[in-house]
């Protein structure tokens, strides 16, 4: 069967890779309600933080399942074609890529050796998130910055002041803290009646991803966040649950 991507540089930066900044084995099958996608389920090696992606074909595929054992060995073989689109072969246990230039054969796992986390994406998204925000790349860039100031810290507290949405890099556990706050958007939906902390490697997980903006959903009740960052050809959903303090 043949695996056309008609965007390597897309399928490469906003679907491989981002799965490898979270786990070097993955697997990649095909949506289950949507035979022309991609999708992939992941979580870190503490299971801290999950996501969960889908890459967007021209055409549909029969079902498929690749088990891969090392994702960033599989990008670097990718990144050596050299036109924009790729057509790998899907034959049992392998991907194999073949042009007038260069020839490769990238072996998969066979099935059941990897297992996706068990974690129901629907039931997340059905979740009621009644707090919502925007934030751009180049916020996500600063607060990174300000993170070199913050080094005793590896929390980013969400609040509410003066109608704007601030994020403050600090630990209200700890005494004698250095602390970084800045402005997030003036722009959001529902309520926070208190801060709201999270890992801050979420945030550096996200500013290895380009992209213009991302759409921040939480449940404040259960504590969940989940950062989406699409255009018309890939999702990624980032799943994590914050602090309690």
């Amino acid at each position: 069967m043949d695996l056309k991507i008609q965007n390597r540089n897309t399928f490469i930066n906003n679907f491989l890779s981002p799965l490898n900044k979270i786990n070097e084995n993955v697997i990649v099958q095909r949506h289950k309600n949507r035979d022309n996608e991609l999708v992939s389920l992941i979580s870190s090696s503490d299971g801290t933080l999950i996501l969960y992606c889908t890459y967007k074909l021209e055409y549909s595929i029969d079902d498929i399942n690749l088990s891969i054992p090392d994702i960033g060995k599989f990008v670097k073989v990718l990144n050596c074609v050299q036109s924009d689109s790729i057509n790998l072969v899907y034959d049992t246990n392998c991907l194999i890529y073949k042009s007038d230039d260069i020839k490769f054969k990238y072996h998969l796992l066979e099935d059941g050796i990897l297992t996706s986390p068990p974690v129901n994406i629907e039931k997340i998204k059905s979740l009621d998130f009644n707090f919502s925000f925007k934030i751009t790349y180049d916020v996500i860039i600063n607060l990174l910055k300000g993170s070199t100031f913050t080094v005793d810290t590896n929390k980013i507290y969400f609040y509410l002041e003066n109608d704007c949405l601030y994020g403050q890099l600090t630990d209200k556990q700890k005494h004698n803290i250095d602390s970084y706050t800045q402005l997030l958007t003036k722009s959001y939906k529902g309520d926070l009646s208190e801060p709201l902390p999270l890992s801050f490697e979420v945030i550096r997980t996200l500013s290895s991803i380009r992209f213009d903006s991302v759409n921040v959903s939480v449940n404040t009740e259960n504590n969940v966040f989940v950062f989406d960052i699409s255009d018309d050809s890939y999702k990624l959903s980032y799943i994590a649950s914050g602090y309690t303090g």
